[in-house]
C-alpha cells in the first residue's frame, strides 16, 4: 500500500494523513470545494490548528483525482456522516479496500460503520481504527496505542505494516465489531462522566469518577455480549484506555459538551443538532439508549446521559443520579 486517499479528513484524518505521507503517497478530498481550494492554500485544516500539512499531500474536492490508483481509502468522516461519503464512491468501479475510522453508531439504524459499508458494497475489504489519542498531540509526537480491526486477516497485515510509523503503537484483532463499539461507547459514557465532574463538589469526586469509568466497562461489556463482540477488547486501549483518556482530557470534544451541558444544555443541544460542532457521542447514546431497550440490558450510565439529552432533563438531577449509583 502506496498510495493513501482520505475522505473527509478532519483532525484525526489530517494528523493520519501526515503522518502516513512520511512514506507514501497521500491524497485529501473534501466534498466542499470551497473549504477544499481553503485548505490546499493555507496548507492547515481548521480542525486542527497550527499544524501544516505538507505540500506533497494533493488536496482536492475532484473525488475521481483523489481515488485514482490509490490502494487504500481511508473514510474520516464522523459516524453521522459515513453513510453520505461511501455513497459518494460507491459506484467507482475497482475500488480498494476502505478502513474508517468514526467512534459512533448510526442513530437511525444502530449500526457500526463496518455494517454500513457491508449494506453499500457488499463484500469488501474493511478495517477500523480506534484507540486513545489526541490528533494534536499525536502529530506532535506523543505515543499512541491505536488498534485496528477486520476480519480479513491478509488486509490486517497490510495494514499493520502500513502503519508502522511513529509515534503510533498498533495492535490487531479481528474483533470488527468490538473495536467499533468501544469507540462509540466510550464518546457517548465519557458526556456523563465529564458532567459529573463538573456538577459536583463532593470531595470523593475522584472517587466518584473512577467508579463511573468502571460501571462504564460493564456497560460497554453488556451491549458488546449481545452484538457479539469479545470481551476482552472492551478492557484493551480501544475501550478502558480510550474511556480513560476520553472522560478525563479537556482536549476531547465529548468531555466538553459534557461539562458544557451544566452551563447551557439548551444551546450545547442546539450547536450539536445545526452541526455547529462536531460530537460522536451525542447521536451514539440515542443508539444505545435503543439498543439496551431492545436486548433488556441495564445501562445506568447510558440512560441519564439519554435523559439529559434527549429527554431535556434537568443536567443537576443527572449529576446526582449519576453520583448515586456509584455512591
Amino acid at each position: 500500500m502506496k498510495k493513501v486517499a482520505i475522505l473527509e479528513p478532519g483532525a484525526w484524518g489530517t494528523a493520519l494523513g501526515i503522518l502516513l505521507s512520511k512514506k507514501n503517497t497521500v491524497n485529501f478530498w473534501y466534498e466542499d470545494s470551497v473549504l477544499s481550494v481553503k485548505i490546499d492554500k493555507f496548507r492547515e485544516n481548521e480542525k486542527l490548528p497550527g499544524i501544516k500539512i505538507p505540500k506533497k499531500i494533493f488536496i482536492s474536492s475532484d473525488l475521481e483525482k483523489t481515488i485514482n490508483n490509490a490502494n487504500l481509502v481511508l473514510v474520516a468522516s464522523p459516524s453521522f456522516n459515513f453513510r453520505k461519503t461511501l455513497s459518494e464512491i460507491k459506484n467507482f468501479k475497482n475500488l480498494p479496500p476502505l478502513l474508517g475510522i468514526a467512534k459512533g453508531i448510526e442513530k437511525e439504524t444502530l449500526k457500526v460503520p463496518s455494517q454500513i459499508a457491508e449494506e453499500i458494497f457488499g463484500k469488501i475489504p474493511y478495517a477500523h481504527l480506534s484507540g486513545p489519542g489526541f490528533a494534536k498531540e499525536i502529530i506532535r509526537g506523543k505515543s499512541a496505542k491505536e488498534v485496528i480491526a477486520s476480519r480479513d486477516e491478509k488486509f490486517l497485515k497490510q495494514l499493520e505494516e502500513l502503519f508502522q510509523i511513529k509515534p503510533l503503537e498498533i495492535s490487531t484483532t479481528t474483533d470488527l465489531v468490538g473495536v467499533q463499539l468501544a469507540g462509540a461507547l466510550k464518546n457517548a459514557l465519557s458526556i456523563g462522566i465529564s458532567l459529573a465532574e463538573a456538577g459536583l463538589e463532593d470531595p470523593e469526586i475522584e472517587k466518584i469518577k473512577r467508579g463511573l469509568i468502571y460501571l462504564g466497562l460493564r456497560e460497554m461489556i453488556k451491549i458488546g455480549k449481545v452484538m457479539g463482540a469479545k470481551k476482552e477488547t472492551f478492557s484493551g486501549p480501544a475501550g478502558l484506555g480510550d474511556l480513560i483518556l476520553t472522560s478525563t482530557s479537556p482536549l476531547s470534544r465529548n468531555f466538553q459538551f459534557g461539562q458544557n451541558l451544566l452551563l447551557d444544555a439548551n444551546k450545547m443541544r442546539r450547536d450539536i443538532i445545526e452541526r455547529k460542532i462536531t460530537v460522536e457521542g451525542f447521536d451514539s447514546v440515542f443508539a444505545l439508549h435503543k439498543l439496551g431497550r431492545m436486548y433488556k440490558l441495564d445501562l445506568p450510565i447510558i440512560n441519564e446521559i439519554y435523559k439529559v439529552i434527549y429527554k431535556k432533563t434537568s443536567p443537576k438531577i443527572i449529576v446526582k443520579n449519576l453520583a448515586g449509583l456509584i455512591k
